[in-house]
């Protein structure tokens, strides 16, 4: 199951949380200003956790049976999402060990304790998700799925933890909400319109020279399609699987001289790179 709904929201609230005070309407710190970076660290912990519950209480059937354990499989074509929820949780892992590292380093943490209790609060989050999914009869604890939390955990550690790798590799997901098909109400799972790629920028090599070359990047990516088609009619099954590879621009370099936002680092516009695809399962 996929939760980048969850971690879409958080990132509004992170980027617009620079707290390291809240005022009030007269212009005094407020309350908040007077908490060690440790207790607000808690407090986001909780807050973050709180909501993830009631997310999962509302949209995935938390409380409805359980506990319940479920081995789901891999990348398999016969798999429920043909392993596109499996890059979903190591992409949702990667994003929230960011999301969190990057507000401990607003709260004055240095970068190795921000980028360390960063991947612990993200594996908690995401492990806290597993927990509940083993109390919904939609789902169940999957083994598979947290090992990929925790491989996007590691991820998120190192590309933050290693500046000159992260100027080379990107983890992203892309929602094309232009692709055919019934669309979800909940986006999070919607697979039909889901990819999830790596990207390697031009950029973050130093041989490369050409500033038009620069400004380029290598996409590998993943894709599954019409699971959803064949949950409703599974006499017709047309379940299949791509790889493929991409040269896309790198929109970060070129909006740079106008806003410096990391944004595109993590989320991949639709029809931004020209992508030559590879079906590696399914029926022609």
């Amino acid at each position: 199951m996929f939760v980048a709904l969850i971690s879409h929201i958080s990132t509004g609230v992170l980027a617009q949380a620079d707290t390291r005070t809240i005022t009030q309407t007269d212009g005094k710190p407020g309350w908040f200003s007077d908490w060690s970076k440790e207790d607000k660290a808690l407090a986001l912990n909780l807050g973050v956790g709180a909501a993830v519950l009631g997310w999962g209480f509302a949209n995935w059937d938390y409380g409805s049976g359980g506990p319940r354990f479920q081995d789901e499989g891999w990348f398999d074509r016969e798999t429920k999402e043909g392993g596109a929820d499996k890059l979903g949780h190591l992409y949702t892992a990667y994003l929230f060990s960011h999301l969190f590292a990057g507000q401990y380093e607003r709260w004055d943490f240095d970068k190795d304790q921000a980028i360390r209790w960063g991947a612990l609060s993200s594996l908690g989050v995401t492990g806290l998700i597993e927990v509940g999914d083993a109390f919904s009869d939609r789902y169940g604890f999957s083994y598979q799925d947290m090992l990929f939390n925790t491989l996007g955990v590691a991820a998120g550690y190192l590309l933050w933890s290693v500046p000159e790798l992260s100027r080379k590799i990107d983890l992203r997901v892309e929602y094309n909400p232009f692709t055919s098909g019934g669309y979800q109400s909940d986006i999070t799972t919607d697979y039909e319109r889901l990819s999830y790629l790596m990207a390697i920028k031009a950029e973050g090599f130093d041989f490369i020279e050409n500033p038009y070359l620069k400004s380029l990047e290598l996409h590998i990516g993943f894709r599954a399609r019409n699971y959803d088609a064949y949950s409703e009619r599974p006499d017709v099954d047309m379940r299949k699987q791509y790889l493929y590879v991409g040269i896309g621009l790198n929109l970060s370099k070129l909006l740079r001289p106008y806003v410096d936002t990391p944004v595109f680092n993590y989320f991949q516009m639709p029809y931004t790179y020209v992508p030559f695809t590879y079906q590696i399962s399914g029926p022609p």
